[in-house]
């Protein structure tokens, strides 16, 4: 439970809770903290406006451990290192 939710749980088990006027703010303070988490949450990681690529990874990978990581590859040391600028 993060800090507002903690706030929220002791405000909502106050001593006064006895009042209408007390749980009409509790209400108010948890729809306003239920809009907050929606708001966070609204993107998901990604950016507004930005157009998927498909790179084809796996393929990608695929193709890396053929050329290079088997028992016969089509390219040796060499030509690794020199293709992912490995330093000697």
């Amino acid at each position: 439970m993060d800090n507002r939710g903690k706030a929220i749980f002791f405000f909502m088990f106050d001593d006064d809770s006895n009042d209408e006027e007390h749980h009409q703010r509790v209400i108010q303070v948890i729809v306003h903290h239920t809009s907050l988490e929606n708001e966070a949450t609204k993107h998901g990681g990604s950016v507004v406006g930005r157009e998927y690529k498909n790179r084809e990874r796996e393929d990608c990978h695929r193709n890396l451990m053929f050329d290079y990581f088997v028992e016969r590859p089509h390219f040796n040391t060499t030509d690794f290192c020199r293709r992912f600028r490995m330093r000697k």
